[in-house]
């Protein structure tokens, strides 16, 4: 069956729900769970900011795939003038968190913390680009076309809203490097941090672009 691709909205976006920590999570574990400390906070987290507007995860920027009304992925992007916007939105959803399901303000101190130092992984977002922050598809589903449709649909997002490149952060272990590349996506930079590399054991990142 072809793959469709659909903005979250209504039922979709509650449905995705269960599925949004685990995929977000598959595009970096080792990322994740040194930024998080592990999944206590991480998985609690995630699905608060899926469910609220305005912020780096939310479903407000979204798309989902399905193949015969299989749910097979999710991409979430935005655009670059709104990049540093929607990234300082999670701290509100964040402190939201403190006092439920164990979470306190010294976790919410150490996730900032290890943020701000896993944040130097990352290039700056330029203005004059869209930015994808995830594309994750569960890995049962995976070589089906999901994640090439995923893109495929951003791009044409990012060409009719005027932009003329396409970004986006990978760990340079994901296999999902492959596909980009062979979309025409190039690596611009490799960064490696201190930290989170040489003490956490993550991978380099790489600042991946696309020409439009």
């Amino acid at each position: 069956m072809a793959i469709e691709i659909a903005k979250a909205a209504g039922e979709q976006i509650a449905a995705a729900a269960p599925h949004i920590p685990d995929l977000v999570r598959a595009t970096g574990p080792l990322s994740y769970d040194y930024i998080f400390g592990g999944r206590q906070l991480y998985d609690p987290f995630i699905a608060a900011a899926w469910e609220a507007p305005g912020n780096f995860f939310s479903h407000e920027q979204s798309v989902l795939a399905y193949e015969d009304g299989v749910f097979r992925g999710v991409l979430i992007s935005h655009d670059g003038p709104d990049h540093y916007r929607l990234k300082d939105a999670v701290w509100p959803v964040a402190m939201e968190l403190v006092g439920k399901q164990g979470v306190s303000e010294a976790d919410i101190a150490g996730l900032a913390e290890r943020a701000e130092i896993a944040s130097f992984m990352n290039p700056h977002v330029p203005e004059d680009c869209s930015y994808i922050i995830v594309v994750s598809v569960p890995e049962a589903a995976r070589g089906r076309g999901a994640g090439r449709k995923l893109i495929e649909h951003e791009i044409v997002r990012a060409k009719n809203k005027g932009f003329s490149r396409v970004h986006l952060d990978v760990m340079s272990d994901n296999p999902a490097v492959g596909l980009y590349r062979a979309m025409g996506f190039e690596p611009m930079a490799e960064t490696v941090t201190p930290v989170p590399c040489r003490e956490h054991g993550l991978a380099m990142e790489l600042r991946m672009m696309l020409r439009l």
